[in-house]
């Protein structure tokens, strides 16, 4: 057990991350290789644990027969999931859950947001200095802060210093490996000097990203809610102009390099959080709304809370019954049909007809029938009203196959997006009613040729990277000539140039001055 191997003395430290745990456990067990304290921890290769969203906490609590607590305290009190969930709904968190206590993460950062984000889903180790002597002092040891790790946490929020950041566990070092911070392993910023209100700025982030992570996984924020709070708090005149100003002091610091630099993307960048969600959206674009508009998360949730009670209130209430009008009797109205009782051979014929699926505008002609009269006898005789439903559908589905199918032989060279352009409502229908119907039509359409974007100049993006990295080697080295540099060296000095050289079709000149650099 590992419990015996590792002994009964090792307790959580103040703010630790459930990392930093395992780190401290590899390195007392004497285990030479990551890879067998991995297997004894989680029964798992090391291939398969993040430093960032760990995975296999069900194998944990159990190998370790819970000594350090159950799984899904871990998960809340000890990682930085809790930043993600608030803004995830009750499923997707529960669905999450299950990947991270299981044995692999699967979709996950995909699925919460952070691929697309923006903001990028690679979460580097981050250490402040000042914590590390004082933890030396304190507990013999430094340790990974959990308030240091949340996403977008640039300065340490109890000494306002600039956090520094591991070489270790990035995607362009090598293995996975356990480890503690240390000297050797970290990096310091380059972000230079560092203004009054850059440094206010970045303290307010920290400070909101440690409030959101408090949260726990119980709090969950209603997007339609949000989205209404963003419109209700928005400034009335100049909403662009003031968010710019509000996040001009982030966007040289990693990772906000991606904010709106200009009035339209601010705008677009609104217009987004506005309006009623549709996909994932990163917690840190929530929070540059929040800290724009509210200060803080407490406020924001407080507003939350009281817009979702009186939401709440209001569809509690029952509807108002209509105001009939009294001016005219209804028995001296011009036309107006007299209440009757049904015949049984009538309403047998009647019943008949609505179990063949005929339309309720039909029957209201063919009877002299008002449309709440057959409403009700559908509500009396169930057995008919689910034989009226079923055919309706079975018609109606038939009928929009049909359209579809003309619609595709009208244009057969369209594009799926390009059909549905020319017919949205059929497509919105189908989408909705017919799904996998219409997803077995869609295979068969052409998909359009994929065009290089116009708007991307790819060689002005090559030869800036290039530019950047030149400089930043000159600064490090002085001189760029006669190096021997690993390509581990070279992404330590520029983070985003490994996420850049993912396009292998891409960024000729950069690669070319990289070779330079290994000779």
């Amino acid at each position: 057990m590992a419990t015996s191997c590792f002994g009964l003395s090792l307790a959580w430290l103040p703010g630790e991350t459930f990392f930093s745990l395992c780190s401290r456990l590899h390195f007392l067990s004497g285990h030479l290789r990551p890879a067998a304290t991995t297997e004894q921890l989680f029964s798992l290769s090391e291939r398969c644990i993040k430093h960032d969203v760990p995975c296999g906490l069900d194998a944990f609590e159990r190998n370790t027969s819970g000594l350090w607590g159950e799984a899904i305290s871990i998960i809340e009190q000890r990682t930085i999931f809790p930043f993600f969930s608030p803004f995830q709904s009750d499923s997707s968190v529960a669905a999450a859950l299950v990947q991270i206590r299981g044995p692999s993460l699967g979709p996950l950062k995909y699925q919460l947001g952070l691929v697309c984000g923006g903001f990028g889903a690679d979460h580097p180790l981050r250490a402040c200095r000042s914590c590390m002597a004082r933890d030396l002092d304190s507990c013999g040891v430094s340790y990974w802060h959990l308030s240091h790790q949340y996403p977008g946490v640039v300065v340490c929020p109890e000494h306002s210093e600039v956090l520094c950041e591991c070489s270790q566990n990035r995607r362009w070092c090598g293995r996975f490996t356990w480890t503690m911070p240390c000297a050797g392993t970290l990096r310091d910023s380059d972000y230079g000097a560092i203004t009054s209100l850059e440094r206010e700025r970045l303290a307010q982030l920290a400070s909101v990203c440690r409030e959101l992570g408090s949260l726990g996984l119980a709090k969950h924020f209603d997007p339609v809610v949000v989205a209404q709070l963003y419109r209700k708090w928005l400034p009335t005149e100049s909403a662009a102009q003031s968010l710019l100003t509000h996040i001009s002091p982030l966007r040289r610091f990693r990772p906000y390099g991606g904010l709106p630099s200009t009035e339209t993307a601010a705008t677009s960048f609104i217009s987004q959080m506005v309006r009623s969600p549709r996909r994932h959206i990163h917690p840190l674009k929530h929070l540059m709304m929040i800290t724009w508009l509210f200060g803080e998360v407490s406020s924001f949730a407080v507003c939350h809370d009281v817009a979702c009670a009186q939401r709440k209130a209001l569809s509690a209430l029952p509807a108002s019954p209509p105001v009939p009008d009294v001016s005219v009797s209804p028995a001296n109205r011009k036309g107006h049909p007299r209440p009757k009782r049904l015949k049984p051979e009538f309403r047998a014929h009647l019943l008949s007809r609505l179990a063949e699926g005929t339309a309720k505008n039909e029957i209201c002609r063919e009877f002299q029938l008002t449309i709440s009269t057959v409403n009700k006898l559908l509500r009396a005789e169930r057995g008919v009203q689910a034989s009226w439903e079923a055919r309706r559908m079975a018609l109606d589905q038939a009928d929009h196959r049909l359209r579809w199918a003309e619609l595709q032989s009208r244009f057969p060279s369209h594009s799926l997006t390009e059909l549905r352009r020319e017919c949205q409502s059929l497509y919105t229908w189908l989408h909705r009613h017919d799904r996998e119907w219409l997803y077995a039509q869609a295979s068969q359409v052409p998909k359009p040729a994929r065009n290089p974007n116009p708007r991307v100049d790819w060689e002005s993006r090559d030869d800036g990277l290039q530019r950047e990295l030149e400089a930043e080697i000159i600064r490090r080295f002085g001189s760029d000539q006669n190096l021997c540099l690993k390509q581990s060296q070279i992404f330590s000095l520029l983070p985003r140039l490994a996420q850049r050289l993912e396009r292998r079709d891409r960024y000729p000149r950069t690669r070319a001055y990289m070779k330079l650099l290994f000779k």
